[in-house]
């Protein structure tokens, strides 16, 4: 069994044809074909059924193919970090759109801007972040998380052999601009934001572990004027143009991100958050990454 037999088995049934599938991978159809029944022949099983329409995945040709997806991943995987990834100075951080992490993050390009670094972050929602990690495409990833949902995604993280540390902690609140009328309320309530659009940022709502039982928990799933953006810039322009509201975190630190926001508590409902940082098992991490780790936590 060689590995380009497993990859034609991925490829077929990707394109769902022996022809298509001999055209993408550059060979002739006879040739794959022989390749395919030489497999079989080697496992003793059949992998796919010919019909007149093409070729179907048997019961155990199911079992083969996830088994050879699972394979050719694993080693389009290897080959990218061996081929194509050299540069060492290079920091690769997942996050979920949080202006902390941001600033932050540009913090942490400054203090190394004479130096030849190639800096990325990523604003994902909690999936795409952890998948980046796992798949080892960045090197940590910043969440944030409920306390309704901690109990599931501790437990979640530890399956995916990953790890955390919990950085700073602050509750779920109503964002007006400076300019609305709500801007001088002590308390919200969901009465007083009736008739203003809802921004939310998609990234949070967005995958297995996102906002939209807290919202419902606030009473506020029911808002109809509702806009989502990926965009930080567009999410901050329509928060300062438009009659409008989000429902945001606000974090317990002694600095005032987006001053041009003013953070109002809802009336006898409370909702704590936390932000906490990932890694893969038992990874040493670089100095940078301690350097932003650490920043945070002292904010």
């Amino acid at each position: 069994m060689e590995y380009n037999q497993l990859r034609y088995v991925v490829e077929i049934v990707e394109t769902g044809s022996i022809s298509k599938a001999a055209s993408n991978l550059y060979i002739s159809q006879p040739n794959l074909s022989a390749q395919i029944n030489s497999l079989e022949n080697e496992l003793g099983r059949i992998i796919f059924e010919r019909t007149n329409k093409g070729v179907k995945l048997t019961t155990e040709g199911r079992e083969i193919y996830h088994y050879a997806k699972t394979l050719v991943n694993q080693f389009e995987l290897i080959e990218k970090k061996l081929l194509y990834d050299h540069n060492d100075n290079k920091i690769k951080i997942a996050s979920f759109g949080s202006c902390i992490v941001r600033r932050k993050f540009t913090d942490l390009c400054a203090i190394f801007k004479n130096k030849n670094y190639e800096f990325i972050l990523y604003d994902d929602n909690f999936d795409d972040a952890i998948d980046k990690l796992i798949n080892r495409d960045v090197d940590i990833a910043f969440i944030q998380y409920s306390h309704y949902q901690e109990k599931h995604i501790l437990k979640y993280l530890e399956n995916e052999d990953l790890e955390f540390e919990e950085l700073i902690e602050g509750e779920l609140n109503i964002h007006v601009n400076e300019k609305s009328l709500l801007n001088h309320r002590e308390y919200i309530s969901v009465d007083d934001l009736n008739g203003l659009f809802c921004v939310k940022k998609q990234q949070l709502f967005r995958g297995l572990f996102n906002l939209n039982y807290e919202v419902k928990e606030l009473g506020l799933d029911t808002n109809k004027k509702i806009i989502r953006v990926n965009d930080s810039k567009a999410y901050e322009d329509i928060l300062i143009n438009l009659p409008s509201f989000s429902v945001c975190v606000d974090w317990k630190t002694e600095y005032n991100f987006n001053g041009y926001l003013k953070r109002i508590p809802f009336k006898d409902k409370k909702i704590v958050m936390k932000c906490s940082v990932v890694k893969r098992r038992n990874e040493l991490l670089k100095d940078e990454l301690k350097l932003l780790i650490e920043e945070i936590k002292a904010l």
